[in-house]
């Protein structure tokens, strides 16, 4: 006597093949993402008024009233932080050369792209790129 696996097999019945290999994908190499893709290059939050704004940048102040260290231009001026506490010029508004403040003079600070274009030197007066 054969079995029941053997008679369907003579009769033409052939095996299917089980739903888990059915539903495999091919494995696809993923990219190396942290070293293609740089993310975030421009911080565009402030923490004192928790807004989106294009004029963003960072403070290493001593101003008791906020512990904030990423402000916008609004916020600083209204906190009366002098701008030479500002640590960066990556906002859009001090890449297009706009960046103005209301209290205290405004200094000249070289954005990154500039700094990178020239070899690591900084264009300009003040060095207060990190």
């Amino acid at each position: 006597m054969a079995s029941l696996k053997d008679a369907l097999m003579k009769a033409g019945i052939k095996p299917t093949e089980p739903v888990k290999k059915q539903n495999e994908r091919e494995k696809i190499a993923k990219k190396h993402v942290t070293e293609e893709v740089q993310h975030q290059l421009q911080r565009n939050f402030c923490e004192n008024c928790n807004q989106v704004r294009p004029d963003v940048e960072l403070y290493k102040h001593r101003n008791p009233t906020t512990e904030a260290e990423w402000i916008c231009v609004r916020c600083a001026d209204q906190l009366q932080i002098l701008d030479k506490f500002r640590m960066t010029a990556q906002s859009d508004t001090s890449i297009k050369k706009m960046f103005r403040r209301e209290y205290g003079e405004t200094i000249k600070i070289a954005p990154k792209s500039t700094v990178a274009s020239t070899g690591g030197k900084p264009r300009g007066d003040f060095d207060g790129n990190r």
